[in-house]
């Protein structure tokens, strides 16, 4: 049950595990309590997708907490006892080092890379939230014309572009990551796509109104 106040948290949900950033405010995120379930959005992660949702309360809040990457490092992941890989896949869609690969595999010359920043950002294509040190890609150094994009929209780009530039092919070594990505792109999703804007259209009816 989620009794207690719960942010940049490891949610369980019978089979579902997913991520929770915290209560999704027109202002950024703070920590979500059970006072929140029926008046605020919850901000989750599952495969690599943000979404505003919300919860029931019926869902577990573990020990385990989400890590986020550093102006010294791009490693994320889980740390407490379920900190598997397959628990950080659920909830980032890639572990760090499939990530790296995928970046490194699709760079020419300088680009892409991955990014870091302390404060939200936008997507560049998608035109979604990115909150501040959630992993995500830039794919130039042209920031004036948009060069920020979120990993699930990234994913998405990579996925589109596999029929016609058989990128399996083209890069064996991507295989396995290649499967992942297929599996993300297969996943249906819950909630609605994060975005400030959509917090100020939509905002979270309560339960019996």
């Amino acid at each position: 049950m989620l009794n207690t106040s719960a942010q940049w948290s490891v949610l369980r949900h019978g089979s579902r595990v997913f991520g929770l950033l915290g209560k999704a405010t027109p202002f950024g995120l703070s920590s979500f309590t059970r006072q929140d379930i029926s008046r605020a959005w919850a901000l989750t992660a599952e495969f690599g997708c943000l979404r505003l949702e919300r919860l029931t309360g019926e869902e577990e809040v573990t020990t385990d907490q989400l890590v986020l990457p550093t102006p010294f490092s791009y490693e994320y992941g889980i740390d407490g006892a379920s900190g598997s890989s397959d628990v950080t896949r659920a909830i980032f869609g890639l572990a760090p080092g499939e990530l790296e690969q995928l970046v490194s595999g699709l760079r020419r010359g300088s680009f892409p890379v991955l990014g870091f920043s302390q404060v939200d950002l936008r997507c560049s294509v998608s035109g979604c939230t990115i909150p501040g040190y959630w992993p995500h890609v830039v794919v130039s150094n042209m920031a004036l014309y948009g060069n920020v994009v979120a990993l699930e929209t990234f994913v998405r780009i990579v996925v589109a572009s596999l029929p016609q530039g058989h990128l399996a092919a083209r890069f064996p070594a991507l295989q396995n990551v290649v499967k992942q990505l297929m599996k993300i792109m297969a996943t249906q999703r819950r909630g609605i796509l994060y975005s400030r804007e959509m917090l100020e259209l939509m905002p979270p009816v309560p339960f019996g109104a």
